[in-house]
């Protein structure tokens, strides 16, 4: 079969049977209760182990993106949640219980999802705001306060949730009293929780693709062309990879940010160079960049050139290239 087909599959299987395995053997095995209830609470279990799964895939690790590819694995986390919100919809519904804290904190990490896919269909989609004139209004007025760094920390109180539901299954005196279940359930947590800050806030210091900006200027009213100098040590990059780019200047907001490489690839590339659509709330300040700033970048991602060679060999290719168009329209012609 083709990788295409084979890969994705693999890691559905992985991620929806495979992962939650072995806490499920573990709560039905160790729990004497009906069928009903069993699966109930099996419901809730699926749920947070997608949860915490969808927090490892934040770290956008090297070896799942070699196999997927950068969109593909943006994909999983996103199908994965709309799954585990479902299942913890059917595990809060169909679930009863008379102890006060376990109700309390099943209902608040619940309501802390829910608000955060409103949050996310509204100010980072266009599942509402393409539809409906109305509400791209009232969007563009909400962006001041509700910018991107206030989206990030908003986002982040899935945290939060996660840390609601950690406390309800260790308040249920049933289930804390299945040792095995609890301490793999907390190893489940802490990988988890430990790989996102190792990513976020000790991988960063520690990597190697560092630079800094040695040119930041104007192609068009609305397009920036941006080059960094790598370090050394900065891993080589292939056409039309992508980088995440944080920069570590003073006044200069230092949360990541994708951007696709403009500049043709290298062995060893000393610099790379970003052409950048000013339309954001950040990127609409990139200009104010000044040559010298830090910059600590996570990737190369992409796998454009496997595909070209593993398609060019047996037949011909189209290739259509998109992207901020730096000239008036009415100049191009074809």
């Amino acid at each position: 079969m083709n990788k295409r087909l084979v890969r994705p599959i693999l890691v559905w299987l992985i991620i929806l049977v495979i992962l939650p395995l072995p806490l499920l053997w573990l709560l039905n095995a160790g729990l004497t209760d009906s069928f009903h209830n069993l699966l109930i609470y099996d419901l809730g279990l699926l749920a947070y182990t997608y949860w915490l799964t969808i927090v490892y895939l934040s770290t956008r690790p090297k070896w799942l993106e070699r196999w997927l590819g950068l969109p593909k694995m943006y994909l999983v986390p996103g199908l994965l949640g709309v799954c585990a919100l479902a299942l913890a919809l059917l595990h809060s519904q169909l679930s009863f219980s008379m102890q006060r804290w376990v109700v309390l904190t099943g209902w608040l990490a619940l309501y802390l999802a829910i608000g955060g896919v409103f949050y996310a269909a509204f100010f980072l989609s266009g599942w509402l705001v393409d539809y409906s004139p109305r509400a791209t209004k009232l969007k563009k007025r909400l962006q001041r306060p509700f910018n991107h760094r206030v989206s990030l920390w908003l986002h982040r109180l899935n945290f939060v949730a996660i840390a609601l539901i950690w406390f309800h299954v260790h308040l249920i005196p049933r289930l804390y009293q299945l040792t095995g279940f609890i301490i793999l359930f907390d190893c489940y947590t802490l990988v988890a929780v430990a790989a996102y800050c190792w990513q976020h806030f000790v991988a960063t210091d520690l990597a190697k693709n560092k630079g800094r900006v040695i040119g930041n200027r104007p192609l068009s009213p609305r397009v920036q062309e941006v080059t960094v100098k790598l370090s050394s040590q900065a891993s080589p990059y292939q056409a039309v990879a992508v980088y995440f780019l944080s920069f570590r200047g003073r006044g200069i907001p230092a949360e990541w940010h994708p951007f696709s490489v403009a500049s043709a690839s290298q062995a060893a590339p000393p610099e790379v160079k970003l052409v950048i659509d000013r339309v954001g709330d950040f990127t609409k300040r990139i200009g104010q960049v000044p040559p010298g700033c830090p910059v600590v970048l996570q990737g190369p991602f992409g796998r454009f050139e496997q595909e070209i060679e593993a398609t060019a060999p047996k037949t011909s290719l189209v290739l259509i290239a998109m992207g901020a168009v730096t000239e008036p329209c009415a100049t191009l012609r074809w």
